[in-house]
């Protein structure tokens, strides 16, 4: 049986690889956003909403448009990591064995600015360093063992 965990560590980043972040946070709260401003629409109009496979065929066009030509910087895994966790919470939201069912809200900017990387990362050989896509290496303060 394979046990997977999940570990906190600091990052040791230069200002270039902050721009990046921020970058790459940005468009995936902006995607959240706009995401749940049509499911939120859709819902008010008695319609249904979109989950992952729609959103992420939306999240395409967008990406191939002007207007937000800015999402083609994020690597694709970000933005689709963040379209699954809005369907994970629009099921949660709508789920009668949930205790505390509740309706995603918008993200602000400097309240909680992530993203995630489900796969494509890689850990160095002495836990030192962390390669990221489209970011490259970086050094990682390890503070326990992997």
């Amino acid at each position: 049986m394979i046990i997977r965990k999940a570990y906190k560590f600091r990052l040791k980043t230069t200002p270039d690889i902050n721009a990046k972040m921020a970058q790459y946070a940005g468009n995936c709260r902006f995607l959240w956003n706009k995401a749940l401003a049509i499911n939120l629409f859709k819902l008010q109009n008695k319609q249904k909403i979109c989950y992952y496979q729609e959103l992420d065929f939306f999240s395409k066009l967008w990406k191939k448009s002007e207007e937000y030509g800015f999402l083609t910087l994020s690597p694709a895994q970000t933005i689709q990591q963040t379209l699954k966790q809005l369907e994970r919470a629009f099921k949660d939201a709508f789920d009668k064995n949930q205790p505390l069912k509740r309706m995603p809200t918008f993200k602000k900017k400097g309240e909680v600015n992530s993203f995630s990387f489900p796969q494509g990362f890689k850990i160095d050989k002495n836990g030192k360093r962390i390669f990221l896509p489209k970011i490259g290496w970086v050094n990682v303060r390890k503070s326990q063992a992997i």
